[in-house]
């Protein structure tokens, strides 16, 4: 995993922030999904090997947005 994405571990909280930041939220939360910007990811949601989602942010980068 990236080391500067922070996991967000709350789905909801994962969305407020992309929608604070005015990004546009993905369609489905139990999707593998990625936002990349100037080639470096922003938002992922990213299933792990027991299919739960896990959500990531790169926090420094939603700030400039």
């Amino acid at each position: 995993m990236d080391l500067h994405l922070t996991e967000i571990r709350n789905a909801h909280l994962f969305m407020e922030y992309l929608m604070s930041s005015g990004i546009k939220s993905p369609r489905s939360r139990s999707e593998d999904w990625e936002l990349v910007d100037k080639e470096q990811v922003i938002a992922r949601i990213k299933k792990d090997h027991t299919g739960t989602a896990k959500f990531f942010i790169c926090a420094a980068m939603l700030g400039r947005k």
